[in-house]
C-alpha cells in the first residue's frame, strides 16, 4: 500500500512536471511568435528606411543642380546688368555729342 501510495504522488509530480512543461512550451511557441513578427516589422522599417536614403539622395542630387543652374543664371544676369550699364553709358555719351553737334549748328 505503501508502494501504492509513492506511485501515486510520483504519477501526480509527473503529472504536474508535464502541465509545467506544456505551458512553457506555450510560452515558447508565444516567444517565437512575437519576435517573428517584430522581425518582419524590422524588415519592413529597414526597407523603408533605405527607400528613404535612396529618396533623399534623388532629392540631393536634384538640389545640388538647382543650385548649379541658379549660379549659371545668376552670372549671366550680372553679365547683363554689366552690358546694360555699358551700353547706358555709350547711350549717354551718343545723346551729349549729338546734343553738342546740334547746338553747334545753330
Amino acid at each position: 500500500q505503501q508502494l501504492v501510495r509513492s506511485l501515486h504522488q510520483k504519477s501526480s509530480c509527473l503529472q504536474e512536471l508535464v502541465h509545467s512543461l506544456h505551458q512553457k512550451s506555450s510560452c515558447l511557441q508565444q516567444l517565437v511568435h512575437s519576435l517573428h513578427q517584430k522581425s518582419s516589422y524590422l524588415q519592413e522599417l529597414v526597407h523603408s528606411l533605405q527607400e528613404l536614403a535612396h529618396s533623399l539622395h534623388q532629392k540631393s542630387s536634384c538640389l545640388q543642380q538647382l543650385v548649379r543652374s541658379l549660379h549659371q543664371k545668376s552670372s549671366c544676369l550680372q553679365e547683363l546688368v554689366h552690358c546694360s550699364l555699358g551700353q547706358k553709358s555709350y547711350l549717354q555719351e551718343l545723346v551729349y555729342y549729338l546734343l553738342r553737334q546740334y547746338f553747334q549748328d545753330y
